[in-house]
């Protein structure tokens, strides 16, 4: 027969259950939302951190998986919180990649570490992102207390944030994939169409051209200048076919920070930066 103790023991394991399981289908709840990769990771830190009431969360993005690079712009630099850190660099720091890590006597190596641009924390835990035998991170979470992760510790719950978290990242990806691929076709689409309406007015003024050069005695002063447009309108037909040769979306950047199609890349002409693509 169950004691008194025991009963209260029961009750405060129920309602400690309860509370983890409350806060996990809040996280889940944030991540299913329909966001895009940079917009989820933008609101991520601070959502758990408020969720979880603690003092600093980070993401560490690794930097050897490029499905991530549509997270960072082409300078590198991505969201607030958010960075990147190579899968040996993290193998070499904390050893074992499967299962979270708990830390409460941080070294500063550590702390700087996983928490570049915030507050070195008294405990940490760092959570691997796996999703489908894919690794993208980690969950970086850092709290004042040295009691919050110590060694040891039940690590149950820690490892099912990890898994939301990882499995909510991989659907914003997916999206944000599947609506590039739409992008690229909808270009595609839209540049063959407009390169077959100007072939037809192109082939029309070189029809005229030449027979109005025809027309005209071989020392006229006009052949000089019809000769000049005609150099022209084969120079914009070689551009109308270069066009018409795009199978890709790939953009470079442009003026006031503007981005614009890279026809060379998109047509394969030359081998395209993957930061480039749009």
């Amino acid at each position: 027969m169950l004691t008194r103790v025991d009963l209260d023991d029961l009750l405060t394991q129920a309602r400690r259950n309860e509370e983890i399981q409350s806060r996990l289908d809040q996280v889940e709840e944030f991540l299913l939302a329909a966001q895009e990769p940079g917009e989820l990771l933008t609101q991520l830190p601070t959502t758990v951190a408020g969720i979880y009431r603690l003092e600093e969360v980070s993401v560490a993005l690794l930097a050897d998986n490029r499905r991530l690079d549509v997270v960072f712009d082409h300078e590198g630099q991505g969201p607030a919180g958010c960075f990147r850190r190579r899968r040996k660099e993290m193998r070499l720091i904390l050893g074992d990649l499967e299962q979270p890590f708990l830390e409460d006597k941080p070294t500063r190596e550590l702390s700087e570490f996983f928490f570049p641009q915030g507050t070195r924390p008294a405990s940490m835990a760092v959570l691997p992102l796996w999703v489908s035998g894919e690794m993208l991170g980690s969950l970086n979470l850092g709290s004042l207390s040295s009691r919050r992760y110590q060694k040891g510790l039940d690590t149950h719950f820690l490892e099912r944030l990890g898994r939301k978290t990882a499995f909510g990242l991989n659907v914003a990806l997916l999206r944000e994939q599947a609506r590039r691929m739409e992008q690229r076709q909808a270009v595609v689409e839209t540049v063959g169409a407009a390169c077959h309406e100007l072939a037809q007015p192109l082939t029309a003024l070189v029809l005229g051209l030449e027979k109005l050069r025809r027309s005209l005695g071989e020392e006229e002063p006009l052949q000089k200048d019809i000769g000049e447009l005609m150099a022209q309108v084969e120079r914009l037909g070689g551009m109308i076919q270069q066009i018409g040769q795009v199978n890709d979306y790939v953009t470079r950047p442009y003026a006031q920070g503007l981005r614009i199609v890279d026809l060379n890349a998109a047509g394969g002409a030359t081998e395209p930066d993957a930061g480039g693509r749009g």
